[in-house]
This record gives structure tokens, C-alpha cells and sequence, in this order.
């Protein structure tokens, strides 16, 4: 039975699809590739993003675009993150989960202190057991900051479904023993998110009916 739900942030709780998409396109752009789509960047993104810039550029990044595609995107993002709204259901869906009589928390690889800034920002922090972004910013893989966040909460994986929008967020949960449920709502086209075998939903609330089965 689950207890526990952990969402993510980015492209889950929060709605930044639009302005993490149009950063890529703006790069690509820069770099030559005219034309590309949010379709494009929902069919072609992945981790480590040297390898969707190679999807997209047919060729590798140099290192002054790779180093250029990670410094610049905080000049574009932290100046509007404040004004990003959440994703339409999202109060519906936590206090879906508070009326389920659940607890949840929020596990993002997102700085840590921004992290709890923008979730006090939105209103919305009273809802979590836990809020914990990435304290170290050099460490980038999800399962080791999730089997950290599961620690802390004390609760059996097995007890635990992980509501995210991306195959890390599948592949994490899945290496943990936890269940997840991923939302077409961020960077991945949902038919990507179908092929890992997850269940997916459309939107936060099809999420939660699902997490709570």
C-alpha cells in the first residue's frame, strides 16, 4: 500500500516546460539549428545533455557549447522562475493526497535553497513531510539523491511512489523499489514515457488517481 508520495519539481509541480524548452530552441539556434519545435525537444531530451544536444545537432557539442548550454541557462531562468505558475491541478492533486490521508514531499535536483524559496514563494510548502534540492551541485544523478531523500523521510521504498515527468525519475524510483508514476506535462513526449512501462498520466490529477490505486 502506498504511504508516501514524492514529487518532483521541474515540468511536475512546477510549470517551466515553455521556458526550459524555448532555452534549447534559443541554443540551438545559435548553434546553427534553426527550426526546432517543443515537439523536437520533447522527442529528442535526455541526460547527460551532451548526448540531446547531439540528437538534435547531428554532431557532438564542443565544449564551449556545452559549458556556454549549462552557464547560460540560469540567466534566462532565474530572472522569471518567481513568475512560473504551477502546474493547473497541482493544488487539486496535493490536497487530494492530504485528503487520502497521505503524506508527500518534494525531491528536485534543483538547488536546494531555491528550491524552498520558489515552494514558500507559491504557497504551497505546509503541504510536505520534506523539501530537499540538490545541496551539491556537482552531483547530478537522481537515485543517489532520492535514496538520500527516502532516508531522511524513513519510509520503506516499497511504500513510496514517485510522481515525476522524466525517465530519471522512473529509472530512480524503479533501482530504489519504489513505484512511479511520470506526467507528460515536462520534457519528454509521452509516448517516451510509455516505452519505459511506467504508468503515465496527462496531467496531475490522472497522477494521483494512479499513485493512489
Amino acid at each position: 500500500m502506498i504511504k508516501h508520495i514524492v514529487w518532483d519539481w521541474n515540468g511536475t509541480l512546477l510549470d517551466d516546460f515553455e521556458i526550459t524548452a524555448q532555452y534549447g530552441i534559443d541554443f540551438f539556434a545559435k548553434a546553427g539549428l534553426s527550426g526546432v519545435t517543443f515537439d523536437d525537444v520533447r522527442q529528442h531530451h535526455t541526460r547527460p545533455f551532451a548526448d540531446y544536444l547531439k540528437a538534435l545537432l547531428g554532431r557532438d557539442a564542443t565544449e564551449s557549447e556545452l559549458s556556454d548550454f549549462h552557464s547560460s541557462f540560469g540567466e534566462v531562468y532565474e530572472p522569471a522562475m518567481y513568475d512560473l505558475p504551477l502546474a493547473p491541478d497541482a493544488l487539486h492533486a496535493l490536497e487530494t493526497i492530504n485528503g487520502a490521508g497521505k503524506s508527500q514531499s518534494i525531491l528536485s535536483m534543483a538547488p536546494h535553497e531555491e528550491l524552498v524559496s520558489l515552494v514558500r514563494h507559491n504557497g504551497i510548502y505546509e503541504h510536505f513531510a520534506r523539501v530537499d534540492g540538490a545541496r551539491d551541485l556537482k552531483k547530478h544523478f537522481k537515485i543517489d539523491a532520492l535514496r538520500a531523500h527516502f532516508d531522511e523521510l524513513g519510509v520503506e521504498p516499497a511504500s513510496i511512489c514517485v510522481i515525476g515527468d522524466s525517465l530519471d525519475d522512473f529509472d530512480a524510483a524503479k533501482g530504489l523499489g519504489a513505484s512511479a508514476v511520470l506526467v507528460s506535462t515536462g520534457m519528454y513526449a509521452h509516448h517516451r514515457l510509455v516505452a519505459s512501462g511506467a504508468p503515465v498520466a496527462t496531467n496531475l490529477t490522472g497522477a494521483v488517481a494512479e499513485a493512489l490505486k
